[in-house]
């Protein structure tokens, strides 16, 4: 996808990127708990039916963690959305720094085999997110990747390419990033759009393919404009155009309520 030609395609990865987020092709998944396809969990983290509690691992390398505001936006946001009568848990885990350069999804799916150690137990659903110290392959000229929501209960956020752009002359909140990129990935896990959780009423972004043609293609993502599952909601923060936390529409809302969340 290019920055200036926005082509989403149909996947079972959700990618964010800088004005638009897309997917990725994934391949097929051993079917154990914690890797499955995305969006099979939804359900899951969303209702107390199977899972009464989540644990939520916190990955990330020395020097790329997230900051304390941004988990603290994660925990209420996960409150305000899942029924985990039992609690939610963090733990941290640090992870060896990476020698790559880049990070492709063979590479930070072997990072996460090497270091994850929290899995579903009993009536606990257990979510891994890894803050990367590297960039993602993906990236091309003026696009960059900085989420990426891959398996069931698994995501990527591009630490290094969020303090990057932070790290400019006039640069987003890197707070602000850090939490619009995490809980956009979140909301596919939970199974938005279209991903996992049916939609209530059809709100699924459309927009043309790269050839700018009249084959239209659903990109999971939202087409109203606030929503936090909007693709190019973090475009929007990295421009300067937003300054506070943007929440999922009543659409998206529906959809989580009619799936078993609040």
């Amino acid at each position: 996808m290019k920055l200036n030609s926005i082509t989403p395609y149909l996947t079972l990865i959700a990618t964010l990127f800088i004005l638009s987020c897309s997917s990725d092709s994934s391949t097929p998944v051993v079917d154990q708990p914690n890797n499955k396809n995305l969006g099979s969990s939804a359900r899951d983290f969303l209702s107390a039916e199977e899972y009464t509690g989540l644990s939520v691992e916190i990955a990330y390398v020395e020097g790329f963690k997230p900051s304390t505001t941004t988990l603290n936006n994660l925990r209420t946001f996960f409150n305000k959305r899942l029924n985990k009568p039992d609690g939610i848990t963090f733990k941290e885990t640090i992870v060896p720094a990476t020698t790559s350069g880049s990070l492709n999804r063979e590479e930070y799916v072997k990072i996460e085999n090497d270091n994850r150690t929290l899995f579903n137990t009993g009536d606990e659903l257990a979510v891994w997110i890894f803050f990367a110290d590297q960039n993602s392959e993906s990236d091309e000229g003026n696009t960059r990747i900085l989420g990426t929501a891959y398996l069931n209960t698994s995501c990527i956020i591009y630490e290094k390419t969020l303090q990057e752009f932070s790290g400019r002359i006039g640069g987003a909140n890197l707070t602000l990033l850090e939490s619009i990129t995490t809980q956009h990935e979140f909301g596919h896990l939970f199974g938005l759009v279209n991903l996992g959780t049916e939609m209530v009423r059809p709100h699924e972004d459309q927009q043309p393919d790269s050839s700018n043609n009249e084959i239209i293609k659903d990109n999971k993502h939202c087409n109203q404009e606030d929503c936090l599952m909007y693709f190019q909601t973090v475009g929007d923060a990295l421009g300067g155009r937003m300054t506070t936390l943007p929440a999922f529409d009543e659409f998206c809302l529906e959809d989580l309520r009619a799936n078993g969340g609040k």
